[in-house]
């Protein structure tokens, strides 16, 4: 485990407790130890940190490649995440990330692949997320963010749903039903 990351971990979850007070509710476990993607909406730049708040395992992150510029690049690659190119097929993505997840990891991903600005509940979930866990054979816990990151409002809430067994769906069905499982939460917590 890295002990940069956990340090970090620490500290955010400090100061979100304390500036958001945001809500976590479970609706299924995150397993302590086997291969898991953590799957949901995108709402904010915060919202790596707040996901940080839901397990004591490390999570790897799939960032966007802009991010692992300047000092954030030293940041990004001591805590792990994975750069991504947004504006193409980015298949060192897909490598790294199965690789990771066959070492039994925790990765995110935001798969609308931007944060979402528009009046929609979320954007249509980008393909890489089901290539890589079909490739990689992990189950995606779905997760839904609501609310506002606004000092004191505490209207955050983080909602961690049900368990989707990856092998159970083809892959066009698992991103339908990823899809619908991460809109019902948000429309649950609203």
């Amino acid at each position: 485990m890295n002990n940069l990351y956990q340090n970090l971990r620490i500290l955010v979850n400090l100061l979100m407790k304390i500036l958001y007070n945001p809500c976590i509710t479970f609706q299924d476990e995150i397993p302590s130890q086997e291969k898991i993607i953590l799957v949901g909406n995108h709402k904010s730049n915060l919202d790596p940190l707040l996901l940080t708040m839901v397990t004591k395992r490390q999570i790897h992150f799939l960032a966007k490649e802009e991010l692992f510029k300047g000092l954030l690049k030293y940041l990004m690659n001591n805590i792990e995440s994975i750069p991504v190119k947004r504006d193409k097929e980015d298949f060192e993505v897909l490598k790294k990330a199965t690789s990771l997840l066959k070492e039994d990891k925790c990765l995110a991903i935001f798969p609308e692949g931007t944060l979402n600005k528009t009046s929609d509940l979320i954007l249509p979930f980008k393909l890489g997320t089901i290539a890589i866990a079909k490739r990689s054979k992990a189950d995606i816990i779905p997760f839904a963010i609501t609310g506002n990151y606004k000092l004191i409002r505490n209207d955050l809430k983080l909602t961690i749903g049900k368990r989707i067994r990856t092998n159970d769906y083809t892959s066009l069905n698992l991103k339908e039903k990823v899809e619908y499982d991460v809109k019902k939460l948000i429309l649950e917590n609203r």
